[in-house]
C-alpha cells in the first residue's frame, strides 16, 4: 500500500502540520501585540528571535538523539514538553502579568523542545514513506503548512482586532493539544524496523555517534558542506519579518488585517510550490533550481519593499512564496538523500541548527529596519542572499552538477 495513505503518514502529518499552525498563530498574534505594545520594529525581531537564538545550542543534541533513540519516542516527548510553554505564555498574557517578559520566558522553553524535536521529526518522514516517496513526503508536509499559513492569519484577523484581546492567544495551546494527541498516535502505530530499534539500545560504542563525528562528516562532503552555506542564507529571509506588520500598517495603511492578508498571499504561493515540486522534480531537484529560486524570490521582495499598492504587494509575496518554499524543500530533501543513514540524524540536525540563523535576521532587521530603514534593510539583505549563492554556483563544479 502507498505509503502517503497510511495512517503512520497521516498521524505524522497531522502533528506536525497542527504544531506549524500554532507557530502560524503565533506569529501573527505576538508580532503584532509587540508592535502594538512598544511601536519597536527592533522589540518585535528580538522576541521573534528568542526561539531561534536557542535552537542552534540545541538542535545539534536533538541530531544526535534522533540517530542514537527512537525517533518516534524523541519527537512525541519534546511535543508534549512544548505544548506545555505555550500554555503558560497564554496564560500569563492573559493575566497581565508582565506579559513582554513571560512571552520571553516562554520562547526560550519553545526553543529547547524544538532543538530537541526537530532532526527526528524531519527524518520520521523518511521513516515512514521511503526514499521512493521523499519528495512527495516533503511536499505534502509543506503544502498542508502552506495551506495553514494562508487560513490562519485570515482566521486570526477576524478576532484578533485589538491587543486587549487576550483570550485569542489560548488558540496557540489548543492547536498544540491537537498536535501531541497525533503525535501520541503516531507513537503507538508506528512501528520502527529492527535496526532502527536497536539504535534505541545501542550503547554508543559500535559506533561514533557524536555531534563531532556528525560534523566532520557534513564538512568533508562538499555538496553537504555548500548546502548547509546556503542554508545560512535564511538570516536574510528573517531581517525582512520584522519589518512587513510595519510595512502593512504604515507603508500600505491595511492595518492587522493588511499584515494578515500579506502573510497569506505568501503562504498562497508557497501552496502552489508544493504542488509543483513533486509534478516537476526534474526541473527543481538540483543545484541550478536553488540558486534560480532564491534569486528570483529575492529580486520580488525588493519589489514588494518598494511597492505602496496592497495589490502588488500581495501579488509579489505570492510569487516570492512560490519560490522560496521550493528553494527550502530542495535543500532539504537533498540533504536528507545524500547523507548517509548512520549520520542523517545528526546532517539534518545540523541544517536546522544553521536556518536558525533566521533568528539573528529578525533581531537584526527589527534593528536595521530602524536604524537605515525598512526599504534599505531589505535591499541590502536580498542582494546578499543572490550573490551568496552565486558565489557558491561558480566555485563549485560538484554543486553546479548536483541533483537528487
Amino acid at each position: 500500500m502507498n505509503p502517503l495513505l497510511q495512517r503512520n503518514f497521516i498521524f505524522l502529518t497531522l502533528a506536525n502540520c497542527l504544531a506549524f499552525c500554532g507557530w502560524v498563530f503565533r506569529n501573527y498574534i505576538i508580532n503584532w501585540y509587540v508592535l502594538e505594545k512598544t511601536n519597536s520594529t527592533f522589540m518585535v525581531g528580538l522576541i521573534a528571535a528568542i526561539p531561534t537564538l536557542i535552537v542552534p545550542f540545541v538542535s545539534p543534541f536533538g541530531g544526535q538523539l534522533a540517530d542514537k533513540f527512537s525517533r518516534k519516542t524523541v519527537f512525541f516527548i519534546s511535543r508534549a514538553a512544548s505544548l506545555g510553554f505555550f500554555f503558560f505564555l497564554a496564560f500569563f498574557v492573559q493575566i497581565d502579568f508582565y506579559p513582554l517578559l513571560c512571552i520571553a520566558l516562554c520562547f526560550v522553553g519553545i526553543g529547547f523542545t524544538a532543538g530537541f524535536e526537530i532532526a527526528a521529526s524531519r527524518n520520521l518522514i523518511l521513516d515512514v514513506v521511503g526514499f521512493k516517496y521523499l519528495t512527495w513526503g516533503n511536499s505534502i508536509t509543506e503544502f498542508v503548512n502552506a495551506f495553514l499559513s494562508t487560513a490562519g492569519p485570515l482566521f486570526m484577523a477576524l478576532f484578533f482586532t485589538s491587543t486587549s484581546n487576550t483570550g485569542i492567544f489560548f488558540s496557540m495551546p489548543i492547536v498544540q493539544t491537537l498536535s501531541v494527541i497525533a503525535a501520541f498516535l503516531l507513537f503507538m502505530s508506528f512501528k520502527e524496523t529492527k535496526d532502527e530499534k536497536s539504535e534505541e539500545i545501542d550503547d554508543g560504542l559500535k559506533k561514533d555517534k557524536s555531534i563531532l563525528d556528525g560534523v566532520l562528516y557534513a564538512f568533508r562532503s562538499t555538496n553537504i558542506r555548500i548546502l548547509l552555506i546556503l542554508s545560512s542564507t535564511l538570516l536574510f529571509w528573517g531581517l525582512s519579518q520584522p519589518l512587513i506588520p510595519k510595512i502593512a500598517r504604515d507603508a500600505l495603511n491595511s492595518g492587522s488585517t493588511g499584515y494578515a492578508i500579506l502573510l497569506s498571499s505568501d503562504a498562497v504561493g508557497c501552496m502552489i510550490g508544493a504542488i509543483a515540486l513533486p509534478l516537476f522534480p526534474r526541473i527543481f531537484r538540483n543545484s541550478k533550481a536553488i540558486v534560480f529560486c532564491i534569486t528570483a524570490y529575492s529580486l520580488l521582495f525588493i519589489i514588494f519593499a518598494l511597492s505602496k499598492s496592497i495589490l502588488l504587494s500581495v501579488i509579489l509575496l505570492a510569487l516570492g512564496g512560490f519560490f522560496h518554499l521550493i528553494w527550502f524543500t530542495v535543500i532539504i530533501i537533498l540533504i536528507q538523500t545524500i547523507s548517509d543513514t548512520d549520520h542523517k540524524g545528526r546532517v539534518v540536525g545540523l541544517f536546522f541548527t544553521v536556518i536558525q540563523a533566521y533568528g539573528l535576521g529578525f533581531l537584526l532587521g527589527g534593528l536595521l529596519g530602524e536604524l537605515i530603514g525598512i526599504t534599505s534593510t531589505i535591499i541590502i539583505a536580498s542582494l546578499l542572499s543572490i550573490a551568496i549563492h552565486l558565489v557558491a554556483f561558480g566555485s563549485s563544479r560538484e554543486f553546479r552538477l548536483l541533483k537528487s
